[in-house]
């Protein structure tokens, strides 16, 4: 959790600083243009992490689960504070965006093996009975890391001016992530294999080429993957990262609008927990399928409310009930990303099929949302994202019941975590 903390703040501090980004790397743009700039630079960060998941999930079904989160943090740490030293367009011109990108893409290459590795990793050491929600703790730090970047975007319009923040402040939050970096690497260092995964490596079951074997065999759980990850994916990045952006669009201080994400942050950690007792109490497929359905037929009526919310309070309070449902949805999906997979070729399925669903609807999220908006003149558009993502998470919901229960015996062991242990309920 605290290694997933680490990565997730230096990946999102990026999205909590798009305003300021926006006039800093394209400073020649109309302003909303260049915040539509700042996003697709945000955008590519995930386009490339198809390419970091052929890279990251066959290391881990190939050496460990625990080299490869060794690997992950190690090249965020090295990437996320050069974006702190990068001179702006002020200063280089257009090689300045252009640095930019390479090291968003650093990023992005870093995060397509981090969470899903880590997911595995914690599921892999938890009893069958604790496994829902000893495995939304890794959801924990990755909402943990966007509040710790949050705070600290808070704490810098604060303290300094807007001038200040332009100058100089911006860089502040990128070279925070150099020591924090360097923790997450020592605490991965102490850490041990998984029982699954020396189990496989001592029986000689680890997969020769799990590239090949997950694209020849079992491509259509990439796809399944790639569902279960849709309202994750979309609903984690507009409530938690476009939210701020989009409620400064509404005429509030960049001030009021990090106070309300710090809060719904807060309140997200919760609801996680919360969600990881529920997988473990009703099982996965039953709560994803009713959480989909939640969020498909409140999410438009909760943009309205907030879009004419005419208190800051009652902008926290709308914010909040968009994302109750996200948050309580990505609390039960990681551990019904590992149980619908075989161990061997675990890492890269997942790698692959959850860094397609980023590179699709993750990165697009926040520059489509705004594009919506600009191009409809409708603040409530971002809504109609995150129905799509419910629609196709539904049928995700529904194929995941079949995996889990409708396996023939001789195949049920492709979907247990612990060989020991008791099956997952449903």
């Amino acid at each position: 959790m605290i290694g997933n903390t680490v990565e997730t703040y230096d990946y999102a501090v990026y999205g909590f600083l798009a305003t300021v980004l926006a006039q800093l790397f394209f400073p020649h743009a109309q302003p909303g243009t260049a915040l539509l700039s700042t996003f697709a630079v945000f955008g590519a960060a995930f386009v490339v992490r198809p390419l970091g998941a052929f890279v990251f999930g066959p290391l881990a079904d190939r050496i460990g689960r625990r080299k490869t989160l060794m690997v992950t943090v190690l090249l965020m740490a090295v990437a996320t504070p050069l974006i702190g030293l990068l001179p702006t367009a002020a200063s280089i011109g257009i090689a300045a965006p252009i640095l930019l990108v390479i090291l968003r893409l650093c990023q992005g290459l870093s995060a397509a093996g981090e969470y899903c590795t880590a997911v595995i990793y914690a599921a892999e050491f938890s009893p069958e009975r604790v496994r829902g929600r000893m495995t939304s703790r890794v959801q924990v730090g990755s909402v943990l890391g966007l509040f710790i970047a949050a705070v600290v975007v808070l704490v810098l319009n604060t303290l300094l001016s807007s001038e200040q923040i332009l100058a100089w402040g911006w860089r502040i939050p990128f070279l925070f992530a150099l020591p924090m970096g360097l923790i997450g690497l020592y605490l991965r260092s102490k850490l041990g294999e998984t029982p699954e995964f020396e189990a496989l490596e001592e029986s000689g079951q680890t997969a020769e080429a799990p590239t090949r074997e997950a694209f020849t065999k079992h491509w259509p759980l990439i796809c399944l993957i790639f569902l279960l990850g849709s309202l994750h994916m979309i609903g984690f990045y507009m409530v938690y990262t476009y939210m701020q952006s989009y409620i400064i669009s509404l005429g509030y201080t960049s001030r009021q609008a990090t106070l309300v994400t710090v809060g719904t942050l807060a309140c997200g950690i919760g609801l996680i927990i919360v969600g990881g007792h529920l997988a473990d109490r009703w099982g996965r497929w039953r709560p994803l399928l009713a959480l989909s359905i939640v969020v498909l037929a409140t999410c438009y009526p909760l943009f309205v409310a907030l879009s004419n919310a005419d208190s800051i309070a009652m902008v926290f309070v709308w914010a909040l009930l968009i994302s109750t449902g996200p948050a309580l949805y990505s609390a039960i999906v990681p551990v019904t990303y590992v149980e619908v997979l075989p161990a061997n070729i675990r890492g890269t399925v997942f790698a692959v099929g959850y860094g397609l669903v980023a590179a699709v609807l993750g990165g697009s999220a926040l520059y489509l949302g705004q594009l919506l908006v600009n191009i409809t003149g409708n603040n409530n558009a971002p809504a109609f994202l995150l129905m799509f993502g419910a629609i196709l998470s539904i049928t995700a919901a529904l194929w995941a019941r079949a995996r889990l229960v409708g396996l023939p015996p001789e195949q049920a062991h492709d979907v247990r975590v612990i060989p020991a242990a008791e099956p997952a309920p449903n």
